[in-house]
């Protein structure tokens, strides 16, 4: 999936669904190698005013059509780059990423946020959305404050005009944040739709949202989650999901999450139903006093392993023993930090070699990783630990 920085939960208001859907068909790409097939994901997109507040969480489809959370509004877009399909052998460091891009937002690095990064399965190019956090206006829901922009392979850094691009628009009603606090935290493809962690008053607080690809009018579900709080030792529906990103374990799919007071829970994608509650199986805990933002599952099919990104640890590696718990799961999970989360435990190890990195987006066999330097930011590819 993606990087982020810091996606600080939060409850907000709104429950009722609504899809606003463009009408005309757009262009077919490719297929990703490793999915199946999907119709267009650009099906029905058209070009338009866009209304947007916000650019948070982005995610691709396989086919290279690019989604975007509206954390501000509670609304998903999905916009068609017109990328070409490439094969990228290596990705060129950027050093200067964090003054390239200030500069075009007309600020300085210290006031930017990188919100996500996201990699296109087509064409190779890294996106990443921005907020400039300084100026007059402060606004988190103002849409001039937002802006996605384009890093190729070579290290080229492009603006994305979004002007003119044919794009769709799902709206999850949810009310705007407040004092930028989000209603969707994170935003993941999976086996032909969209999954969002929305906040919802509602008495299951913390919703997935699943959006089909292609968007279609009707087609919007919600479930509720119950999960173990190793924590807090008992089941609850109302701890709000973090991040999310897709585990291949073997031919299968399924979804992990980051609660934001932490456990780490699987999913499987079949027990997704709407309006009703899907039980997770918690595997991992991280402790207390800490917060995931980001993660992200790689490597073989069957034997993946998870990078998660949390307030506490920096990035930890998640072993694909822990992901893949059948036995010690839920009340008996031994996956736990423990100690208020000081102690480590074997097979969640943070990974030194990424010490301050705080984004990352998994590009082939490589890691892009976005690290803090004396002048503002760099991007770098990295090796996957």
């Amino acid at each position: 999936m993606r990087g982020s920085i810091l996606r600080w939960a939060a409850v907000a208001g709104g429950a009722a669904l609504a899809l606003a859907l463009g009408l005309a068909a757009s262009r077919q790409s490719g297929a990703a190698v490793g999915f199946k097939v999907e119709p267009r994901a650009a099906q029905g997109f058209q070009a338009g005013t866009w209304d947007y507040q916000a650019i948070g969480p982005l995610a691709f489809s396989p086919d290279g059509v690019l989604f975007f959370a509206d954390d501000q509004a509670g609304a998903v877009y999905g916009v068609d780059l017109g990328d070409k399909p490439a094969k990228a052998t290596a990705y060129a460091a950027v050093p200067e990423l964090g003054a390239t891009v200030a500069a075009r937002l007309g600020t300085t690095p210290a006031g930017i946020q990188i919100k996500d990064v996201a990699v296109s399965p087509v064409s190779q190019v890294t996106y990443l959305s921005v907020r400039k956090t300084d100026g007059a206006d402060r606004n988190p829901a103002a849409a001039a404050n937002y802006a996605l922009f384009a890093v190729d392979p070579s290290g080229k850094v492009s603006p994305v005009d979004l002007a003119g691009k044919p794009f769709g628009k799902v709206a999850l009603a949810a009310a705007p944040g407040r004092n930028g606090a989000r209603v969707i935290n994170d935003l993941v493809y999976a086996d032909g739709r969209l999954l969002a962690a929305a906040l919802s008053t509602e008495a299951f607080r913390s919703n997935l949202v699943s959006v089909p690809v292609p968007f279609r009018a009707g087609g919007v579900e919600r479930y509720a989650t119950s999960i173990y709080h190793v924590s807090h030792q008992r089941e609850e529906t109302a701890s709000p999901i973090q991040t999310l990103t897709v585990y291949q374990d073997g031919g299968k799919q399924v979804l992990m999450a980051a609660y934001v007071c932490t456990p780490v829970v699987r999913f499987n994608l079949e027990d997704l139903k709407p309006n009703q509650v899907v039980k997770g199986t918690t595997v991992a805990e991280l402790g207390s006093g800490n917060q995931p933002m980001d993660m992200v599952a790689y490597g073989k099919a069957g034997a993946q392993s998870l990078l998660l990104n949390n307030s506490a640890f920096g990035i930890v590696k998640v072993t694909a023993k822990i992901a893949q718990e059948r036995e010690a799961v839920n009340q008996t999970t031994a996956a736990s930090r423990g100690d208020h989360g000081r102690t480590p435990y074997p097979g969640i190890d943070p990974v030194e070699a990424l010490k301050g990195v705080k984004a990352y987006a998994v590009a082939g066999n490589s890691l892009l990783v976005l690290k803090p330097t004396a002048t503002g930011m760099a991007l770098e590819p990295a090796p996957l630990p």
